[in-house]
């Protein structure tokens, strides 16, 4: 359905009311959207590499298996689908992302740093050397998950899971992890200096070398 919409028109900004447009598959790489508006939008396939969104209404859209890499994804994404999207090292700080789909996502080295996750499913979620310092988790699915290296200082955790997530040497210091699920998690050499632990299930997990408060 892209054929409909004027893809030059877009690509020199002439063209930002696109909610609910059909632009799967497209190339946009490179491509300034932004504070434009694409709720509800159909996305997936495209090339938005090293786009900017900046401040771009992206509230349900649908951006499955979107290449997102390096992109300037500061943008609002309230229940958007992102299923197997790539945003490695894309900037992602102050993000609406809540509620939305990460499944199988990879946001290696990405920087969430208060981005807003709270209700998001980022199951089997590639999140390695992601900073994600002082982010709103609360009652994100991150079961699986890949956080290892990962910056998560600060962060909201209350009531997420994160069941067999990987945190290997991940920074959770002064976290919330209030009610949190993390059964059999890897923690190994994880920092939890600081780190509210009240009603936090750790059910198997492996914490060798991890460090707690006394």
């Amino acid at each position: 359905m892209s054929e409909l919409i004027d893809i030059d028109a877009v690509r020199n900004g002439k063209l930002k009311k696109l909610a609910g447009a059909k632009l799967e598959d497209a190339d946009l790489s490179g491509i300034d959207l932004s504070r434009a508006q694409l709720a509800g939008a159909t996305l997936s396939g495209c090339d938005l590499s090293k786009a900017n969104l900046n401040q771009t209404h992206l509230e349900g859209s649908n951006l499955v298996g979107a290449n997102m890499v390096g992109s300037d994804m500061r943008a609002s994404l309230w229940g958007a689908n992102l299923m197997q999207c790539d945003l490695t090292g894309a900037d992602l700080r102050g993000a609406n992302l809540r509620g939305a789909n990460l499944m199988g996502a990879k946001l290696t080295g990405a920087s969430l740093t208060g981005a807003f996750l709270s209700g998001a499913t980022l199951i089997n979620t590639n999140l390695k050397n992601a900073d994600l310092r002082g982010a709103d988790l609360r009652g994100a699915d991150l079961t699986d998950s890949n956080l290892r290296s990962s910056d998560l200082s600060g962060a909201d955790l209350q009531g997420a899971t994160l069941t067999e997530a990987n945190l290997e040497e991940a920074n959770l210091q002064e976290s919330n992890l209030t009610g949190a699920s993390l059964v059999r998690a890897n923690l190994l050499c994880a920092d939890l200096n600081g780190a509210i632990t009240v009603g936090t299930n750790l059910t198997g997990a492996c914490i060798t070398g991890t460090v707690l408060d006394a």
